[in-house]
């Protein structure tokens, strides 16, 4: 399962004018250096027949609002959501709910780049046992017996064979099942985009409906794809880093077909590593670009002693004050040796390590003298005010408060770039 999950988090408003800069324009014009990721859409995707404002949130104009002059939005959604099936139409319901938050965006002269927060898997469910209940918060067994990890082999032993996938199991109140999710690799057999041309069909699906809309400034093809415990047909490893070339090329393609005027932004694998990617992202370089508007993109956590992760199991570990610029280097230096343009989707520090503020900021100054723009994770509806790496939760249904961690990001939201090419050498 992922490191960092989306925690659960109306009436569209009238679009404003189009923002004064246009990624049609990029080479001319000032582009935002600093944002932040905004989420509540893609928030528990495995959840059959979710319910907005239940099992993932609406980002409100409040919610925005909150964010002040933040100028740039990374828009997490999900390809779960999306799909009604490969070569299907949209979930309408759920495009319309991402619809209204770009009018809200557009209506604050703000823009997104909408991604899809999936990390190159979805769940299909595979088992459902009965007898379940929650009792005091907790899952409990039909022999009254708290269940410490639904998911537990032990748990569906005797009712489904486990096999070489990452498993989610997830009691459904509404129908008082414990119920068994395997996370099927998009693109293969058992997922619900089954083939290689199932991102790209779900992709020129949504560009053709949004291309035009004023606030949106890029597509995101796909959240932190990584190497899991997937294994082909004969047993051996399977090939993640060859799959996602594959499909990100063609998916890059796919979109070009419909849309040259917005940017389309590639993840590095095993999470984006901007200190690996070098190392497991090289191969990406390939991938064709006819119309200048690739953007790779990179994520880094200064946690874990500057090896990254995210989960900042410590949210007061010290960190050096050059830490994040190390770890960004790597990348940076990748993309001057091949010429291509970059972005640093996700960085994050908890609320007063100040240690981790001060890396965060020479982090920030280091990308922008290289040309290298930005997203904090993570501001919006769902997480609850202790969470390490939330900038934000809501007080009540009318009141956002702000967390001090948006302070190391906030001075740079006035920061524009020239232009936005590949840095230097």
């Amino acid at each position: 399962m992922p490191r960092r999950t989306l925690l659960q988090g109306g009436v569209g408003v009238a679009w404003a004018a189009a923002a004064p800069w246009m990624a049609a324009h990029a080479a001319g014009a000032t582009l935002p250096f600093a944002g932040m990721n905004l989420s509540g859409l893609g928030s528990n995707s495995f959840v059959e027949n979710a319910a907005i404002g239940t099992h993932y949130r609406d980002i409100t104009d409040q919610h925005i609002a909150a964010a002040g002059d933040c100028p740039l939005f990374r828009l997490p959604t999900t390809a779960q959501r999306f799909s009604t099936g490969q070569g299907l139409p949209l979930n309408e319901t759920y495009f319309q709910q991402v619809r209204t938050v770009l009018d809200r965006l557009a209506a604050r002269g703000k823009q997104a780049i909408v991604e899809l927060h999936d990390y190159l898997r979805l769940p299909t469910r595979v088992a459902a046992l009965q007898g379940y209940r929650i009792q005091a918060g907790q899952l409990v067994g039909p022999d009254g017996r708290v269940v410490a990890d639904p998911a537990a082999d032990t748990v569906w032993q005797g009712s489904y064979r486990k096999g070489d996938f990452d498993y989610l199991a997830y009691f459904d109140g509404r129908d008082q099942l414990l119920k068994l999710y395997e996370y099927r690799v998009i693109g293969t057999r058992g997922c619900k985009l089954y083939t290689e041309d199932g991102l790209p069909d779900l992709w020129s699906r949504i560009v053709q409906r949004l291309r035009d809309h004023p606030a949106v400034f890029g597509w995101g093809l796909m959240n932190e794809p990584h190497t899991g415990k997937e294994k082909n047909t004969d047993g051996t490893p399977f090939d993640m880093r060859a799959h996602w070339l594959r499909i990100a090329t063609r998916t890059a393609a796919r979109i070009f077909d419909f849309d040259r005027r917005h940017f389309v932004f590639i993840c590095g694998n095993e999470y984006a590593s901007a200190r690996l990617w070098p190392e497991v992202s090289d191969g990406l370089s390939a991938i064709p670009d006819p119309h200048g508007l690739i953007v790779y993109e990179a994520h880094n956590y200064l946690d874990n002693g500057g090896t990254g992760g995210g989960a900042w199991l410590d949210p007061k570990e010290r960190v050096a004050p050059d830490t994040g610029e190390k770890m960004v280097t790597p990348f940076v230096e990748w993309l001057k040796d091949n010429g291509k343009r970059g972005f640093l989707g996700e960085h994050g520090y908890p609320e007063g390590n100040a240690s981790a503020e001060i890396a965060t900021r020479r982090m920030l100054q280091f990308l922008q003298r290289n040309n290298v723009p930005s997203t904090q994770w993570c501001f919006g509806p769902g997480w609850p005010a202790g969470d390490p790496l939330g900038m934000s939760y809501d007080l009540d249904a009318n009141t956002v408060a702000v967390k001090g961690n948006i302070a190391a990001v906030k001075p740079f939201f006035t920061a524009r770039l020239a232009t936005y090419q590949a840095p230097l050498l």
